[in-house]
């Protein structure tokens, strides 16, 4: 497992912030907001209502730390909302092999759940947790997040814009928004804190560790050794051919290596072979984005293994620095690589995120996962059945709430329906 990867679609997902919160901490800071009043018609705990199992109930332990159901549930939601995106909402559906829709989510669940944990326990554990940086980012995000909903729901700004002074009306307003969009994923204000922590604790971790001031700081070597290559390259592609009927009658390789050999042979009789690289590579490279950027820019490709087509990163690795390569074909067509220094920015940032992700694998290895007898005796179906209801009830308590002040100004009222994830 990815540990980055997976982070990355939990932020972008929706409801989760950009980076993470909890009391891990090292003697650092920790976040501890006063909790804001229950809107009308929002539960003092929805998984008590929906699942018959208090929040704070443990459904697994992690090498002994318990995950509360408030929590494991939520990527129940997640994985139960977007499969419901495309109708299917029946968690008994055999999806082929004998395991259920609902055990799947279930499955999935604890996966992410122990991923969290892990994280969270090993943050603790080398003393790299919670931090007052962290709570002031934590915090930023969570003013963006509120005042989005704020915008999403009609209410105006929370200040006056001259003394920057709350207004306290709209801000219980705001508040109130917020809290809705939280209990419609199952999630208390402490529980949504709690998740967002962990991609702050990774980043902690990633920078203590293998960050340019970590205990395992990149160098030339550690680069290389992690497998993270730098290169360039001029593509010819291979245009295939065909007929009138549209059968292919040339693969086009033999005309993309022909030109290939002929700019090949002119960087090799050139004084200055990387100089003339460069301009055959701008002149010629088959490689251009949107955008009209030769090799994705001007800095070229820094990239681990398993990134590139296997010919591409193969052959990058059998150059030695400052080489330029013979044509070599890929289902691209043909590739000339100029392989450069590794040792940079771009290349330590990714030899911190192979190692990061290398030792979160082997923690999610090592972990030892218990389930309780509470997420044993948990009905999947049930659940996210109860849940919709009362997303239901919520949203009719916030529409009745929102209908005077409808008479005389009408504006789009109603709990927004997010995208079961962390946000970014």
């Amino acid at each position: 497992m990815k540990f980055g990867t997976k982070m990355l679609s939990a932020v972008t997902a929706g409801l989760v912030l950009a980076a993470s919160l909890a009391g891990c901490s090292s003697g650092a800071a920790t976040a501890t907001p006063t909790p804001i009043p229950l809107p009308e018609g929002v539960p003092e705990d929805v998984i008590l209502e929906a699942a018959g199992i208090a929040k704070d109930t443990p459904l697994i332990t992690v090498d002994g730390a318990g995950v509360p159901a408030e929590e494991l549930l939520y990527w129940v939601t997640y994985s139960a909302d977007q499969y419901a995106q495309w109708g299917m909402t029946d968690l008994s559906m055999d999806m082929g092999s004998g395991q259920t829709l609902g055990s799947y989510y279930l499955d999935s669940a604890v996966e992410n759940a122990t991923l969290y944990q892990v994280v969270r326990n090993h943050a603790e554990e080398l003393k790299m947790g919670w931090n007052e940086a962290n709570e002031a980012d934590y915090e930023a995000q969570l003013s963006q997040l509120k005042s989005s909903l704020a915008a999403q729901m009609g209410v105006g700004a929370a200040s006056d814009g001259e003394s920057a002074s709350p207004d306290p009306e709209i801000a219980a307003k705001t508040d109130a928004e917020y809290v809705r969009f939280l209990a419609y994923m199952g999630l208390s204000e402490n529980s949504f804190f709690h998740i967002n922590e962990v991609s702050y604790l990774f980043q902690n971790l990633r920078q203590g560790l293998y960050g340019t001031k970590g205990t395992e700081a990149p160098d030339g070597e550690k680069i290389n050794a992690a497998g993270v290559l730098h290169a360039k390259h001029i593509l010819i592609k291979a245009v295939p051919v065909t007929d009138e009927s549209g059968n292919v009658t040339d693969d086009g390789m033999a005309s993309a290596l022909e030109k290939a050999n002929a700019l090949y042979d002119e960087i090799t009789v050139a004084e200055d072979p990387m100089t003339r690289f460069e301009e055959l590579m701008n002149e010629n490279s088959e490689d251009v984005d949107s955008s009209g950027n030769v090799n994705g820019g001007a800095d070229g490709y820094t990239f681990g293994p398993g990134e590139m087509v296997t010919e591409f990163e193969e052959g990058t690795a059998a150059l030695a620095v400052g080489e330029i390569s013979q044509p070599i074909q890929s289902d691209y067509g043909y590739h000339i690589i100029l392989r450069l220094d590794a040792d940079n920015e771009a290349g330590q940032s990714k030899y911190a995120d192979i190692k990061m992700n290398e030792l979160v694998d082997q923690w999610m290895e090592e972990a030892k996962v218990e389930r309780t007898e509470a997420l044993d005796g948990l009905d999947v179906q049930a659940f996210y059945d109860t849940l919709a209801e009362l997303r239901q009830t919520m949203t009719a308590a916030a529409e009745a709430e929102d209908a005077p002040a409808a008479t005389d100004a009408p504006v789009e009222t109603g709990t927004p329906v997010p995208t079961a994830t962390p946000v970014g």
